[in-house]
């Protein structure tokens, strides 16, 4: 059994994903036709060949152009099922997906309406593909004045009906200080809604430090620069805060210039609850499945510790204790059983 097939059969849990950038190209084109989006946009021509080739630092303008191609609550619910679809193709059995309202006011939906559509599209994948799927309501940094409403929608008692497991900080780092949304996370935190903040993209370590120490979170994307910083990591690593890498994120921002030089080795060995995501699967070109294959073709981890580090991402999530201990031992067996199946005993994957 080659790695790929290993780790095509794996159970997965997701918890590094950004609708917004997992949405499918095929999806946003029948979409535009249906909405008649060539019509009424300028160089539409040009944004479907940013879509198929993007320019990673035009990368927040593609997003919102791409979402407001979505018209009607329909678009949003079939946007979200063919996401649910391809995560059960890579059998992702969770995902928490962040999600970012701000970006969809072309709907004109109120906010329960647009939670309602993408709850639709979350039930219809669920129904026809067992694949589990929730949200992290994302407030971008460019717009701190939606803070306190998205801090009050996650905490209310509805939130974790709907789905919503998590309140989130996304975007640009010089656009705005974390002491902006400190208030707004505070909140979360009070009311034992979970954080999730995005930090080191642009500012390095010094972000993440900041977004630490200001907002509490429990899990941290990004986080670039850490490596080298022995703050840093002590403080993620006695707080129990989880760090999510996307490597193709790494890659296509330039941080790196080959995968081989993402510090996942030093990372692992400094015991950080660390784990891997797609983050933004459809503009990286990449999936799960392809973080983990080349995390371990490119000889960062063996697949034993790939092992580890698919439970370190059940143990990043935000599913109730009961459920994330069951999953845990489920997947512990699956990986076990497929081991015996098709690896010969004394010889590796």
């Amino acid at each position: 059994m080659s790695i790929a097939s290993y780790i095509q059969a794996m159970p997965k849990v997701e918890p590094l994903l950004s609708l917004e950038g997992a949405m499918q190209q095929k999806s946003l084109l029948k979409i535009a036709e249906a909405n008649e989006i060539s019509a009424s946009v300028k160089h539409f021509n040009d944004w479907v060949s940013l879509l198929a080739k993007p320019d990673y630092k035009r990368l927040g303008d593609i997003t919102r152009m791409a979402a407001s191609w979505l018209q009607i609550a329909d678009d949003l619910t079939r946007v979200v099922y063919d996401v649910g679809v391809s995560l059960a193709k890579q059998n992702v059995r969770y995902a928490e997906i962040s999600v970012n309202p701000s970006l969809y006011d072309g709907v004109g939906l109120t906010f329960e309406d647009f939670v309602a559509a993408i709850n639709d599209g979350r039930e219809r994948a669920r129904r026809g593909w067992a694949v589990e799927m929730a949200w992290v309501l994302t407030v971008p940094r460019e717009e701190p004045r939606r803070a306190d409403d998205y801090a009050r929608a996650s905490t209310t008692v509805s939130a974790r009906k709907s789905g919503i497991v998590a309140l989130g900080l996304s975007g640009r780092e010089e656009a705005q200080p974390v002491g902006q949304f400190e208030r707004a996370f505070r909140t979360a935190e009070k009311k034992g809604v979970a954080r999730v903040v995005r930090a080191g993209d642009g500012l390095g370590v010094e972000g993440v430090l900041a977004a630490v120490e200001t907002l509490v979170p429990n899990r941290v994307v990004d986080a670039r620069g850490i490596q080298d910083s022995p703050e840093a990591l002590k403080l993620l690593r006695e707080q129990g805060i989880a760090v999510g890498f996307s490597i193709t994120h790494a890659l296509r921002m330039g941080w790196i210039s080959d995968v081989s030089e993402f510090p996942l080795r030093q990372l692992y060995d400094e015991g950080l609850l660390v784990f891997l995501g797609s983050d933004m699967p459809s503009m990286y070109q990449t999936s799960l499945v392809d973080e983990y294959t080349q995390a371990v073709e490119k000889g960062l981890i063996s697949l034993d510790e790939l092992d580890e580090l698919a439970l370190n991402a059940v143990r990043a999530s935000f599913l109730p204790d009961e459920e994330k201990a069951a999953l845990l031992e489920q997947f512990q067996s699956d990986y076990a059983q497929l081991r015996a199946e098709h690896v010969p005993s004394g010889e590796a994957v």
